[in-house]
């Protein structure tokens, strides 16, 4: 069940909140928006029922500076050396929105500051866009597809699809904020991700092009860790991100699950589960100190985002997961998150 409410306008175009609810206790609010998550309530243990994702109550709120909460991202996720890439033997350059050195997320009117087309059926939620070819520097006019849905056992689902008049690059994912509690620091988590290899930054936080072990680092989730266990390690990978903020190789392919995620305390559980070949473990570092939903307050490592995706950087990396999505081709990935208790 979705029930639909138009808040305002942006940009000339209507402004809804849509709400989610089923029969296990789960409710989930969207806003067209940007494609955004604003918020995930879900039972514990005993069955009280918490906010698990970071954000703001009101869509307008969104309108300014924010670390891309609960954010639909592209047409780029994560990552781009110096803006600048090459498609079709054509060179593209767009202006950096990260320290002038990086491409970060697709730019500064990256998917997140569009207002989406919203169409609400059962419990699925499809959002719709249209980029048209060279919106922020990008090439081929795109049309992207995202149907989300609230399922009856406590799963948020998330399928992508786009198309392209000419060839692009596309990486898109979610940006959501976790935190399991509801608030608070999240170093006392129990953390699993099911890869055994990470892709190492340089100092401009972009892959070297090294896919590397993390076995014997600070990195090593293959069997569960406190988030917060190896958080100050001085591990150089650690001290150049100021904590967790990596691309995951997973294991495998097709749908499997990429991490799974406990708070002891109210012994919420999240597992990931993605056909993507990475997923991007940020551990809020940079979360400015500022308020919240319902007073909420803020701030570095305050959650943990679990972003499946395509490699950072991978058009320049031709070792990576093409990014290029070619005309005529759809692209197509699911991930979800999936709420349990202990």
């Amino acid at each position: 069940m979705i029930e639909t409410q138009k808040t305002g306008t942006k940009d000339g175009k209507d402004v809804f909140i849509y709400t989610f609810s089923n029969e296990a206790g789960g409710r989930m609010k969207v806003t067209n928006y940007g494609g955004t998550i604003m918020s995930v309530e879900m039972p514990d243990a005993d069955g009280n029922i918490a906010d698990v994702v970071l954000g703001f109550e009101t869509p307008e709120e969104y309108f300014g500076d924010h670390p891309f909460f609960g954010a639909t991202v592209g047409r780029y996720a994560n990552r781009i050396a110096n803006g600048q890439f090459t498609v079709g033997g054509k060179d593209y350059a767009i202006p950096c929105n990260e320290n002038g050195v990086n491409l970060l997320h697709g730019g500064d009117h990256s998917f997140n500051r569009k207002v989406w087309e919203g169409a609400a059926d059962g419990n699925t939620l499809t959002l719709t866009y249209y980029s048209p070819d060279g919106e922020d520097g990008f090439p081929g006019a795109v049309n992207v597809r995202i149907e989300m849905t609230l399922t009856d056992d406590n799963t948020v689902r998330l399928e992508y699809f786009a198309e392209s008049d000419a060839d692009t690059i596309l990486s898109l994912t979610n940006h959501s904020y976790f935190n399991l509690r509801g608030a608070g620091e999240i170093g006392d988590h129990v953390l699993t991700i099911d890869a055994g290899e990470y892709t190492p930054v340089n100092e401009n936080l972009i892959p070297t092009g090294e896919i590397a072990e993390v076995a014997d680092t600070p990195l090593d989730f293959t069997h569960p860790h406190l988030i917060g266990e190896r958080i100050e390690d001085p591990f150089p990978q650690m001290r150049l991100c100021g904590g967790y903020d990596h691309n995951f190789v997973l294991w495998g392919a097709g749908f499997r699950r990429a991490a799974r995620v406990e708070d002891p305390q109210s012994g919420r559980i999240m597992e990931v589960y993605t056909d993507k070949p990475g997923m991007q473990l940020y551990t809020a570092n940079f979360v400015p100190e500022m308020k919240g939903k319902h007073g909420a307050q803020y701030g570095p490592r305050t959650a943990y985002c679990f972003e499946t995706q395509l490699f950072p950087d991978s058009m320049h990396h031709d070792e990576f997961p093409s990014c290029i999505l070619q005309k005529g081709k759809t692209y197509h990935d699911v991930t979800e998150y999936r709420f349990l208790t202990k």
